[in-house]
């Protein structure tokens, strides 16, 4: 039936369905023959209605909505008939669902479950048998990349919540701990110094954001600076590093002559891909190149020495927190 819009219109209203025993409010949209005052039949918007109907018992019982559900098998790289093999349901059961049909609850806290890869690893061991070898290995190591970035993503968490700023001060540069920036800006150092040593590195992230908020009254990262006794360095600085360990950098031993006797091991800290140098602002990437033209040339040992003779290192106690006001007193504005 072919509907002439010009002599109906769409209306709101209230309405109450039962769905499995459960009475499901909604506020429905209906087409009204404006000659007679009469609901016409519309399918388009009775679809709507009924995915509104669905969605909202879904809710109301903590279900998986199609999408949802489309997503934990998309997220594993699987087809229909595959997830289904695995799973032991039958193809068409997968298909209803992700197209819209109400799942049963067992189904649904069954799909919860795949959602944590583990389970989803267990239950792909359990019935490899069921599917071909080529899309068992290719579901496998989806399964393993997926659980590498949950662990990734964890870490990042950890780090973020660690290192959280409670409160925007002059001893985190009125900016909150970005863990993005701080990465990149290790990343953008380790790749231009053959050497870079922990000691040197720390300074120039220090350098970084003291020249930042020297300019524009906020640091790039957030980190907060304690005074140690190699100069600032940013508090858990060990921890920090141990964190970004394997995944954006590595430690490569080197030997360095520090005697005509004597030669000594150091590690040196090794990019392991490109800063993304993208996520910072244009004032941000010219303080981070004035800190690489200041100190590009000078040893771990120099820039310590260097970093010592600053009023922020000689006014702080040891072991406290460094005040960014002191980006005034900066020597190279000097």
């Amino acid at each position: 039936m072919v509907i002439n819009k010009n002599n109906t219109k769409i209306i709101k209203k209230k309405a109450t369905y039962e769905v499995k025993g459960e009475p499901i409010e909604i506020t429905e949209k209906v087409r009204i023959n404006m000659a007679n005052n009469q609901e016409m039949i519309d399918e388009k918007l009775e679809d709507e209605n009924l995915e509104k109907i669905y969605n909202q018992y879904r809710k109301k019982k903590g279900l998986l909505t199609p999408a949802q559900i489309r997503n934990i098998r998309g997220r594993y790289g699987l087809s229909q008939r595959a997830f289904s093999r695995i799973l032991g349901w039958g193809e068409i059961t997968i298909h209803r669902y992700e197209s819209g049909a109400l799942q049963d609850r067992s189904h649904n806290d069954y799909l919860v479950l795949l959602q944590n890869p583990n389970n989803m690893k267990k239950l792909l061991e359990e019935n490899k048998d069921r599917i071909n070898q080529k899309d068992y290995l290719q579901i496998k190591n989806n399964i393993q990349n997926i659980m590498i970035k949950d662990i990734d993503k964890k870490i990042e968490e950890n780090i973020e919540e660690k290192y959280f700023n409670e409160v925007l001060d002059e001893y985190c540069g009125f900016t909150q701990f970005n863990y993005e920036k701080m990465v990149n800006m290790i990343l953008f150092f380790a790749l231009k110094f053959n050497r870079l040593f922990k000691t040197k590195l720390m300074k120039l992230l220090f350098y970084c954001d003291f020249i930042h908020f020297h300019d524009y009254t906020l640091s790039i990262s957030g980190l907060k600076y304690l005074k140690n006794h190699y100069g600032p360095t940013p508090i858990k600085h060990e921890l920090l590093l141990g964190e970004l360990f394997d995944k954006y950098i590595t430690y490569k031993v080197d030997y360095v002559n520090s005697s005509e006797e004597c030669i000594e091991e150091y590690e040196t800290i090794k990019p392991l891909e490109k800063p993304n140098l993208s996520i910072f602002s244009k004032e941000e990437i010219n303080s981070i190149n004035k800190v690489l033209k200041s100190f590009k040339f000078l040893t771990s040992e120099k820039i310590s020495e260097y970093s010592h003779q600053e009023k922020a290192w000689k006014e702080t106690k040891v072991k406290q927190l460094i005040n960014y006001k002191y980006a005034k007193d900066m020597m190279l504005f000097k």
